[in-house]
């Protein structure tokens, strides 16, 4: 005999599917996949076009071209052919739907390009089968598709293309575009983490630093920008001299200092070391010795301001990070302003001290001596 519980269940939930068909509408309609439909796709519960997208890639690396001997659904072929049915223009009214079947198609017509290309005779191919190959892979580009750097990977099956000029203007033109979405995406990081570290409660990090010869580590009633290494770092020796180069140029130089940071500041031995390590490198920054104690502190302070400037803009579960050489920009006072990790290409640096210097103000530029008034004779 079922339990009397078991009973108040059956009875509830027949109560719910009688009194709240709406409920049980809703649910389905959030579970019914996409409007637009693939056969391979009515038979399971993924239905959103980056299955699509990953299912090439898969039938790709498993050399699946064709659809399996006695079947009529698999396969590269079968798969760009179905996307490729889909009509655009008969979802008007939901961008989204448009969207997932440009995607789709721009990957179909790349795969197809790729299939086209298996198919052509290596020895002898024909124009018209390498001009159907360009005509794909333009098509899959016209559609949003951009990775250069796949499309140069698929040299097994395009490569009959790779000496055609249209072929190479198309791949400098989608670098051109890579590159300048990844530079656009860095300044829109940089401009975000200055912004992040000016919401944060403000800490300071400035102990009493001297350089070799004796002079203040931190310049003078201006900002600071330090880089933070160990010495003997492959890292630091590539890019400090093009760090204080386009730290010149941009009117910085006086701003940039190096911090090199060892267990104890006091080690005469490691000073040496250090002191031999810098004038065999060529670097004309001054720089001056941290111990464990003082990494710790800065380390704590970046950590807390970090922590803290997202928290503030709602993300409390931010993770810091910081590794070297790192490159922390200061303000006057000596509270951090940003941290950039590891080596930077050069146009990275610029847009980091574009940063600065707006973060900073008109302290990061170095002061224009003026003439000396000449005196009355």
């Amino acid at each position: 005999m079922k339990s009397a519980s078991y009973q108040y269940i059956c009875v509830l939930a027949l109560t719910l599917a009688v009194c709240c068909p709406r409920v049980f509408a809703q649910e389905a309609k959030k579970t019914s996949g996409p409007a637009w439909s693939i056969p391979w796709l009515e038979k399971t519960s993924l239905g959103k076009a980056t299955i699509v997208i990953k299912r090439f890639g898969r039938l790709q690396r498993n050399e699946v071209w064709d659809p399996p001997a006695g079947y009529s659904i698999g396969g590269i072929d079968y798969l760009a052919t179905e996307v490729l049915k889909l009509d655009e223009k008969s979802f008007e009214g939901s961008e989204a739907t448009q969207k997932d079947i440009r995607d789709m198609q721009s990957y179909a017509y790349f795969y197809k390009a790729r299939s086209r290309g298996r198919k052509v005779d290596a020895k002898n191919p024909a124009e018209q089968e390498l001009n159907e190959i360009m005509a794909d892979l333009k098509r899959a580009v016209e559609l949003g598709y951009t990775n250069h750097l796949e499309i140069l990977g698929s040299k097994k099956e395009l490569h009959h293309i790779f000496d055609k000029a249209e072929f190479k203007e198309l791949i400098q033109n989608l670098k051109e575009k890579a590159f300048t979405r990844i530079r656009e995406g860095y300044t829109r990081q940089v401009t975000r983490g200055f912004a992040l570290y000016a919401k944060a409660e403000k800490k300071t990090w400035k102990p009493e630093l001297k350089t070799p010869s004796g002079e203040a580590f931190w310049p003078d009633g201006s900002p600071a920008i330090v880089v933070l290494s160990r010495i003997h770092h492959d890292g630091y020796n590539k890019f400090i001299g093009r760090l204080e180069k386009l730290a010149g140029a941009k009117g910085a130089r006086l701003n940039l200092r190096t911090a090199f940071y060892q267990h104890r500041a006091d080690d005469k031995a490691r000073l040496e070391q250090t002191a031999g390590y810098v004038e065999a490198l060529g670097t004309t920054s001054p720089y001056s010795v941290i111990d464990r104690g003082q990494y710790k502190e800065l380390r704590e302070t970046l950590r807390s301001r970090y922590e803290d400037g997202s928290a503030k803009e709602g993300n409390k579960k931010a993770v810091f990070d910081i590794f070297q050489p790192a490159v922390i920009f200061f303000d006057a006072n000596g509270v951090p302003l940003y941290l950039t990790n590891g080596v930077l290409e050069d146009w990275q640096i610029e847009a980091v001290l574009a940063g600065f210097t707006a973060a900073a103000g008109s302290g990061t530029k170095e002061k224009e001596t003026a003439p000396a008034p000449e005196t009355e004779k």
